[in-house]
């Protein structure tokens, strides 16, 4: 609302034709000026480029597997901002091993936020050794005795436990 007719939404969930005006509109050089879109977004015809935000650049829904063409959409857009000589801010809490290297090598500036939103703090990260407690026979299941043990505390609070796996990962097995 507050862009008006200067921004427009570009996602699957257009017709064709929908797809198609964005695209004309765009190559005939109308009043857009900012484009929220998905990944195909980085295929638009943009004629005067100045600042790319790739929101949780981490994300490996960004990579097309299937159907052709393959990319990622994160490179892509770096690529694009190269040739319109724009800036590209890629933006996460958990940076891709990738973006983080890049960042701590001097290739892309680093801003870190050292303090959360409204002072909320961080959650207690306990790191456990899962490989060592395998070895001791301690694993139940893929579960080590510690997350066993806070499930159960959890539930016993009546409280509801989610746990995530991750389905597309860069390690596709359990070890």
């Amino acid at each position: 609302r507050v862009l008006g007719n200067k921004m427009v939404a570009y996602h699957s969930g257009l017709s064709d034709n929908e797809r198609a005006e964005i695209y004309l509109d765009l190559l005939q050089n109308k009043q857009i000026q900012v484009v929220l879109g998905t990944r195909s977004a980085v295929f638009l015809p943009f004629q005067n480029i100045g600042l790319i935000i790739v929101d949780e650049e981490h994300e490996n829904t960004y990579k097309q597997q299937d159907p052709a063409p393959r990319y990622h959409a994160r490179s892509s857009a770096i690529m694009l901002a190269s040739m319109f000589g724009a800036k590209v801010l890629l933006g996460t809490a958990t940076p891709s091993v990738e973006s983080y290297f890049n960042a701590t090598n001097g290739k892309y500036g680093l801003v870190e936020l050292k303090e959360r939103y409204k002072d909320i703090q961080l959650p207690h990260i306990e790191r456990v050794d899962i490989k060592e407690l395998a070895h001791q026979k301690r694993m139940q299941g893929p579960f080590s005795p510690l997350l066993v043990k806070e499930i159960r505390e959890a539930l016993n609070r009546k409280e509801q436990v989610i746990l995530f796996q991750n389905r597309r990962g860069f390690a596709p097995m359990m070890e």
